[in-house]
């Protein structure tokens, strides 16, 4: 449940950014900007969880 809840908030917070940023202006750029920002809120997500895992 955890999981689905942080790819839906990645998900939302990257089709934002994507269509407000100053760096991408086609729409094929806007579209690799948001998977970039999606893939980067998931993988770090993913990263700092597995740390946390093992702290006692």
């Amino acid at each position: 449940m955890h999981l689905l809840v942080m790819m839906t908030f990645a998900a939302l917070t990257a089709t934002t950014l994507a269509a407000i940023t100053n760096e991408a202006e086609t729409p094929r750029e806007r579209l690799v900007f948001g998977l970039k920002t999606f893939g980067g809120f998931v993988g770090i997500g993913l990263v700092i969880s597995w740390i946390i895992y093992f702290i006692p």
